[in-house]
Formats: C-alpha cells, structure tokens, sequence
C-alpha cells in the first residue's frame, strides 16, 4: 500500500509537536527515542527515517517552541494585553503543565548543554521574542528583565513542592513585571 506524498511530512510535524511537549513534560535527553517515536504511535526504528540524529529534532522542536511562544506575543495589543499575557504566563497552570506552555522553563538547561546548532536556534528565537516584548516595554533592557524574571519564576515555582509558596512567587513576579511596565509607559 503506498501512502499519501505528505504523509512522512504530515509524521514529521507531528512529531516535532509531540516529542517537544513530551520534552518540556520529561525533559529531553531523559526521553529515549523509543519514547519520542511511541508519542505518534511509531517504533523506534522510524525515527530515522525522520531525523539524522536526536540533536536535530530538539533542533526542530526549539524553533517551533520559540516560534509559537514569539506569535503569541506578536499577537498582543501594545496596551493592556500585555499585563494579560504575563498574568497567563505566570499563572499555576503554566507551572502545572510544562507540555502546553513555553519551552523556556523546560528546556532552557537542556540546550546549554547541547551543540552549536541547538544554541544557534535558541538564540535566534529568544533574540525575536526579546524584540517583540521590546515593543511592549519601550525599553531593551526591561525587556530582557521582564523575560528573565519570567522564565526565571516559573522554572523555580516548578521545583517547588509547596502550592502556598508557588503562588507567592507567581504573585509576587506578575506585580512587580506589570508595574515595570506601567512605569515605562
């Protein structure tokens, strides 16, 4: 039976998707590729088929991520959407469930680690999401802190084992970023 053209493509993308959600759950150098390829319903056999080597996929699955993560943003008002949008990113649930939010937190450690490739990716996309709260801030370095303390704040309330604590530093972050930014503007 042949399969459609698209097919290893259409498998391809969703693996990029899948794997980086099972990444940002589990972590990625601790998810085999048995475990990456069972999240389409694929052996690991297949894998290869798809990518020359697990770097290139956390590759791929950082530019998706960051890209993602940049078209939100992207996609907020310069007004008060963005106090909304780090409210939602500083929220419990972003730190409950690492596989449906931003890549950062989760992987952040994991690509300092890797090669050149990975970095020269992460960089690229952090610089874009930089620019992107830049417009929001009206100030580079505000930007850079708000990022910073974000990310930051949620890869620490995860490590937390006490609810009462998280939220504090939730709460605590999401004030002192949204006052940041009503002050420069």
């Amino acid at each position: 039976m042949r399969y459609p053209q698209n097919r290893k493509a259409e498998t391809r993308q969703k693996l990029i998707e899948k794997a980086g959600a099972l990444a940002k759950k589990e972590g990625f150098a601790t998810t085999g590729v048995d475990g990456l390829m069972a999240s389409v319903g694929l052996t690991g056999g297949a894998f290869y088929s798809h990518f020359d080597s697990k770097t290139e996929l956390l590759v791929e699955i950082i530019n998706r991520e960051l890209n993602n993560s940049n078209n939100l943003i992207v996609g907020q008002s310069l007004d008060a959407d963005i106090s909304q949008a780090i409210s939602a990113y500083l929220s419990p649930l972003h730190v409950r469930f690492p596989e449906f939010g931003c890549v950062l937190p989760s992987l952040t450690n994991e690509v300092a680690r890797s090669d050149d490739s990975v970095k020269d990716v992460f960089e690229s996309g952090l610089k874009k999401i930089h620019a992107s709260i830049a417009k929001h801030t009206g100030s580079e370095s505000s930007a850079w802190a708000i990022l910073a303390l974000s990310v930051g704040t949620i890869s620490l309330a995860r490590a937390l084992k006490t609810p009462e604590l998280q939220q504090e530093f939730l709460a605590a972050s999401t004030k002192f970023a949204i006052d940041a930014i009503e002050k420069k503007n």
